[in-house]
């Protein structure tokens, strides 16, 4: 019997827990919380590092079981050998689909909250530059192609 089960049912608690921090880091970012934004980058990255031990974990039992290639680690390989097990396998079947389902959830939420990042960050660039003294009809190309603001005498900290 391959031991599989306990890695998928704690990859699911993990991506639960995800689930939940990108929900307060989407919170966080509204109100411009910094402390807790901090706060929760640290706690996404400890899950994901568990994440990804937890995945080297299973890779490395379903090598030892022969079930996939040990050159050509192949996700595909395991879901068709899990297919053509017996009943014995449900809860395992049933684990990776729910894991699934959580790990899109999760991805969608990260974008949604990567695109709210970037929003706030052109935001604060916008505003950083007004506070400078630079507007949008005083910059210059650079090498790159990308613009530049021009400094400006007129700084509204010199008002």
């Amino acid at each position: 019997m391959l031991p599989i089960a306990p890695v998928f049912l704690r990859s699911k608690e993990i991506l639960t827990l995800l689930s939940s921090l990108l929900d307060s880091e989407r919170v966080a970012f509204g109100e411009l919380d910094s402390k807790a934004i901090i706060n929760i980058a640290s706690e996404k990255n400890t899950l994901l590092n568990e994440m990804n031990k937890l995945n080297e974990r299973r890779v490395n039992l379903l090598i030892k079981f022969n079930i996939i290639d040990r050159k050509k680690p192949s996700e595909i390989a395991f879901k068709d050998w899990l297919t053509q097990q017996d009943s014995s396998m449900d809860e395992t079947r049933e684990l990776m689909i729910e894991c699934e389902t959580l790990l899109t959830l999760c991805k969608t939420k990260n974008l949604t909250n990567a695109h709210i990042l970037s929003t706030l960050q052109k935001r604060n660039k916008h505003l950083f530059e007004l506070l400078q003294g630079h507007n949008d009809k005083s910059k210059v190309y650079t090498s790159r192609g990308s613009t530049r603001p021009i400094s400006s005498k007129h700084t509204l900290g010199r008002a």
